[in-house]
């Protein structure tokens, strides 16, 4: 497997509190969202029908909501709440010279 490494995938400016963008990371899709000054990074594409998550709402409780078909993900692990098994990919990012990097 190769070695991880950190790409680019948006410039922190552009990540607002309370809200969420959609980055194409080496060619996996990234959902980055800044909630309480955290900035979390997991897959872009809802487990269920591949619906593009950045199009969805997520709430005070840390609650991804696709916009498709209502499946909801907790943002700080990826998990979705209506069946322990299924989870989105976690990706660690960081804040580097005021960019958002992801370690893929």
């Amino acid at each position: 497997m190769p070695e991880k490494s950190w790409f680019f995938a948006i410039n922190d400016d552009d990540l607002k509190e309370g809200s969420m963008e959609f980055a194409r990371v080496k060619g996996t899709p990234v959902l980055l969202i800044r909630k309480n000054d955290t900035v979390y990074s997991l897959s872009g594409k809802c487990k269920h029908m591949g619906c593009r998550l950045s199009k969805g709402t997520f709430s005070e409780e840390y609650v991804l909501k696709c916009p498709c078909h209502g499946w909801e993900y907790d943002i700080r692990s990826g998990k979705y709440l209506g069946d322990k098994d299924e989870e989105l990919s976690i990706f660690e990012n960081k804040i580097e010279d005021g960019e958002i990097l992801v370690l893929l």
